[in-house]
């Protein structure tokens, strides 16, 4: 456990974090920012010596990334701190702590506009790379729910994004 939490400590202490904005022991997890309206999630367990870490962000900036992170356990060493270990996954310069434009990372859900609703962070975003509005899984199939184009395929809702009009998916949960 004691390795977990220095992982967590090292990233607090060298990295753009955005969520949790006053981290506790027991969360295990970070969003750190990344640039372009992209975001890294980052979560720690103690019985995994790499974390597992999840892009958010439009496709054009996330897709990317999202390629180099699948083989991330294969170049995570514990010899580097996680600022190291993140860049050379990513292939890119990440932010300083503090140093990320906050206009340009959009956290908030577009629903009901809060960061967090319990643990769950707004991680489903609007595949229209000119939106890519982040949302709670959770408010957006209440929202496509209440919508009378929406379309329903075993657990998944099909409709479309309250900002843009464009398509978007959620699985209900």
């Amino acid at each position: 456990m004691a390795a977990c939490w220095d992982l967590l400590d090292d990233i607090d202490a060298t990295l753009c974090v955005l969520q949790p904005r006053q981290p506790r022991r027991s969360d295990l997890w970070r969003r750190v920012a990344v640039g372009d309206l992209t975001t890294v999630l980052v979560e720690a367990a103690p019985e995994r010596a790499c974390p597992r870490i999840a892009v958010y962000g439009p496709s054009s900036a996330a897709d990317p990334l999202k390629a180099r992170a699948k083989g991330a356990r294969a170049l995570w060493t514990s010899a580097r701190g996680a600022r190291a270990n993140l860049e050379d996954i990513l292939g890119c310069a990440l932010p300083p702590p503090g140093a990320a434009d906050q206009r340009d990372i959009r956290l908030e859900c577009g629903i009901c506009f809060a960061f967090a609703r319990g643990a769950e962070p707004a991680d489903q975003l609007c595949a229209s790379d000119r939106c890519a509005q982040p949302f709670h899984r959770s408010c957006l199939a209440e929202w496509l729910a209440t919508k009378e184009d929406t379309r329903q395929s075993f657990a998944t809702l099909f409709g479309k994004c309250p900002y843009c009009s464009g398509n978007i998916a959620v699985a209900r949960e």
